[in-house]
């Protein structure tokens, strides 16, 4: 199945669609800086900064509860054979709104945009 229907091919593919729309968001919403991609496309994970340029796990909490309330779930993007562009395109227009909300708690202050306590870290010394 994965050479007949070129499988590999598929997840780079739909991978580089998302890659391409994320940092179009992140240009959009002047994010430079602030939220970064990383790893392979089919495999992309991401890192957030605070308005210092510092690693940022309060932020990173922001963008995924902005996610979560548009119904995607995604500490990484990671895509698989089942999106359709259909897909890449729903989560992309979440990632926008939810770069939206980050751009905002950069220039108004997260408290007023997050709910709960920040994630921590899975890999940590001390609770």
């Amino acid at each position: 199945m994965y050479r007949e229907r070129d499988v590999v091919g598929f997840l780079w593919k739909q991978g580089e669609r998302l890659k391409e729309q994320i940092n179009r968001s992140i240009l959009e919403n002047h994010l430079t800086g602030f939220f970064e991609l990383l790893g392979r496309p089919c495999n992309l994970v991401f890192a957030t900064y605070d308005q210092n340029r510092q690693a940022s796990q309060a932020f990173r909490t922001l963008f995924m509860q902005e996610l979560i309330q548009r119904g995607v779930v995604a500490p990484s993007f990671v895509v698989s054979y089942s999106h359709s562009d259909e897909d890449i395109a729903r989560t992309a227009e979440a990632i926008f709104e939810a770069h939206r909300i980050y751009r905002q708690a950069l220039d108004q202050g997260i408290e007023k945009f997050l709910k709960g306590r920040p994630v921590k870290p899975v890999n940590r010394r001390f609770s």
